[in-house]
């Protein structure tokens, strides 16, 4: 038996790809083992994002290599985003690496074993996928280095979008996760319009999918119409992933976010008056050059007064060839983060608040896997959240993975909820 090693670094967006590679390899003869040390092949699919997670790509190759004089590894290979950034400079510094793969060229890869580039392994549990709609971005955010990377605004044609999701969805698939750089801008490129809410009407009419949910919504193009489409849908998760980065308009206009904070403010007035339940997950940037204390202390200011649901805060990670590393004004490293820990404390504070508001309340969840935890019978989650990047219900009661049942909340946490299955 041929084994190899797939590991999968980054966003949905790139797991996606790191499917196609599985697929690809698989057809091949070649089975998965979650055991590196045993594979012939080990493959990275590198995320090259912001510092840190160039800096875990790294490391990851790094220990991979070291399988090559200690296990049964044979051929190292890299692919992603970082390899994309860096080909020449990894080429020459991790001579270990036997193959670079440039950014989704799934046809080099598909050469290299002989094979063709026409499969897709799931890598998610059997009941949600994800399916990218688009890649590549056009708006070109100041810190972002995204654009240079993957390009610009590439989508599907709904039709194949549509195609795809059915076939999702005939393997067993209960919840469809829609990923793109930009979501809101689907359709740009192709149609001269965006097309996101049409392409939402066609896939809620696929019967067997029983969840659908919207990643990377950018607040620029968050349409009231479309607002209002996602909170009466009974098949769209009432989930809002809008990351706003800040509420200051010269730090937004510096960021080139082609957003106001008054837009800001309309939007989730919006949202919550159109379904008081629904949640909004966002992200903020702290420590952006030139934000003032008073800046940062707006922004307090507007996260205490809109207590959101879900919430992230990065502090600020300077990326070569974008505009925003050519500023001056830079924040101190230290106060940057200072700034995060602050407002990730309240948010510790203000999501445990809102968590007790379910306090023997139902809803319904979806059955991810048996617990680790002895004390419950299994992990699920609920509309409101996103595998992998939000909380977790812990679940008793007689289920199964993948099954979508209604339960009683029973205790609440800071992110996670307890509950008993009633039907």
């Amino acid at each position: 038996m041929k084994y190899y090693h797939l590991v999968s670094l980054g966003c949905p967006k790139n797991l996606v790809d790191s499917e196609i590679f599985a697929g690809i390899i698989e057809h091949t003869g070649f089975s998965h083992t979650e055991d590196p040390a045993e594979a012939e092949v080990i493959i990275i699919n590198t995320c090259g994002f912001i510092l840190p997670a160039k800096q875990e790509a790294i490391d990851t190759i790094l220990k991979a290599a070291q399988l090559k004089t200690e296990g049964k590894c044979k051929k190292l290979i890299a692919t992603g985003c970082l390899v994309k950034r860096y080909f020449d400079d990894l080429k020459r510094d991790i001579p270990e690496i036997d193959q670079l793969i440039d950014l989704k060229d799934f046809s080099a890869f598909a050469k290299l074993f002989e094979s063709d580039e026409n499969h897709r392994k799931q890598l998610t549990p059997a009941h949600y996928a994800y399916l990218r709609i688009a890649d590549g971005c056009n708006n070109h955010c100041s810190y972002c280095a995204i654009p240079a990377i993957r390009g610009i605004l590439i989508s599907l044609p709904i039709e194949e979008v549509v195609r795809q999701a059915k076939i999702i969805a005939e393997s067993g698939v209960q919840e469809l996760i829609v990923t793109a750089q930009d979501t809101t801008q689907y359709g740009m490129d192709l149609y001269g319009e965006r097309k996101l809410l049409p392409l939402l009407k066609e896939l809620e009419k696929i019967e067997q999918l029983k969840w659908i949910r919207l990643l990377y919504l950018h607040p620029a193009h968050l349409s009231n119409e479309l607002i209002d489409h996602i909170c009466q849908s009974e098949k769209i998760c009432h989930y809002f992933e809008i990351p706003l980065q800040h509420i200051n308009d010269t730090l937004l206009q510096s960021m080139n976010r082609h957003v106001t904070g008054k837009r800001t403010i309309e939007i989730i007035k919006r949202i919550r008056e159109k379904d008081p339940l629904a949640t909004i997950r966002t992200t903020f940037i702290v420590g952006y050059p030139g934000e003032t204390d008073e800046m940062y202390n707006e922004l307090v200011e507007f996260v205490e007064e809109f207590r959101f649901e879900r919430m992230g805060v990065f502090a600020y990670s300077e990326e070569e060839d974008t505009p925003a590393a050519l500023l001056d004004h830079k924040v101190d490293e230290d106060v940057a983060e200072i700034r995060q820990d602050q407002l990730m404390g309240m948010q510790m504070d203000i999501s445990s608040e809102i968590m007790r508001r379910w306090l023997g309340e139902t809803m319904m969840v979806i059955i991810d896997d048996k617990s680790e935890d002895e004390d419950f019978d299994f992990v699920g989650r609920s509309q409101y959240d996103c595998p992998d990047i939000d909380g977790i219900v812990y679940i008793n009661g007689q289920a199964k993975p993948g099954e979508i049942r209604k339960v009683k909340i029973v205790a609440t946490w800071e992110y996670d909820l307890v509950a008993k299955i009633i039907d």
